[in-house]
């Protein structure tokens, strides 16, 4: 974000200038009205219980047309997350140590409707990853503190550690690889709904929800052994009680009994898996007992 007094230019890592996308935005030029500053943060749309979504995010990041954007500014609320100051008042603080940085962004008034500046901590890496972890997010970045911002390059002395979630799905049915029907292209997953949400299907039975194809993290045996697996509880019925995604390949339904362990990095707005890997089946957990954990 560059501000040059009273005035604001919004700008992706691509150069993009998105400022007429994001109008609430604006007035965080106000606490530049006698300065020249440019800052590094992210812009991000929140779910539900306050986490940030970047499928939400995705409702506003391509709008153009003046209408639409402020239909969006109502119906999709975005905040502007401060990481880093890289210039001030006619001077660059890239070099600067990041506590040095820190410290003059923390004298700046970055508390707003629809800004505020991250939080941040010394020490205790392991807490605040835990923290994370309880929370939904998607991960932490460390820091060295006399890290200089290095723009354009990953750096060594900044270390993103991502929260990869892993838990049980049932197996409702899989896809077949494209030319190759006896070799699982993607295995179609879901889970029970907790008693206490569930509203039972006709036949009594706790709903059975679609949460996505899983395309990855099959190796050779598996493929054998788990179509096998499959075939055996092949039925015409679709388990699932949410409409699924239509397409060209053909969907084969299998009764939901076998338990698989996922890898996934979150869940989409649409209520299916981001990024899923199949890392194996668990004899140990039965159906039923599957619910949606994070």
């Amino acid at each position: 974000a560059f501000f040059d007094r009273g005035r604001c230019r919004l700008q992706t890592r691509n150069l993009l200038d998105t400022t007429r996308r994001y109008p609430e935005l604006h007035a965080l030029a106000e606490v530049f009205a006698d300065r020249q500053a440019i800052l590094d943060g992210e812009i991000v749309a929140l779910d539900d219980v306050d986490r940030p979504s970047f499928s939400r995010l995705q409702k506003r990041m391509h709008l153009n047309e003046a209408p639409s954007i402020n239909r969006a500014v109502r119906d999709v609320p975005i905040f502007y997350v401060i990481f880093d100051l890289l210039y001030l008042n006619g001077r660059s603080t890239m070099p600067l140590p990041y506590t040095a940085r820190r410290e003059l962004l923390e004298s700046l008034p970055l508390l707003g409707p629809r800004w505020q500046l991250t939080t941040s901590q010394v020490g205790g890496g392991k807490q605040i990853l835990l923290a994370a972890k309880t929370l939904g997010l998607e991960g932490i970045v460390a820091k060295r503190l006399d890290s200089t911002y290095e723009p354009g390059r990953r750096s060594p002395a900044w270390i993103k550690t991502k929260l990869i979630r892993r838990q049980e799905f049932v197996i409702g049915g899989w896809q077949e690889q494209i030319g190759e029907p006896d070799r699982i292209g993607a295995l179609l997953v879901g889970y029970y709904e907790p008693p206490n949400v569930a509203k039972p299907t006709s036949g009594g039975n706790p709903r059975f929800r679609y949460a996505g194809r899983v395309g990855s993290g099959f190796g050779a045996a598996t493929h054998v052994s788990l179509m096998r697996t499959l075939r055996a509880i092949r039925t015409d019925r679709n388990p699932f009680v949410d409409p699924l995604p239509r397409g060209p390949i053909k969907m084969n339904f299998v009764e939901p009994v076998l338990v698989g362990e996922v890898e996934f990095h979150g869940w989409t707005d649409a209520g299916v898996l981001r990024q899923p890997a199949f890392k194996g089946l668990r004899e140990d957990k039965e159906a039923c007992e599957v619910i949606r954990e994070i």
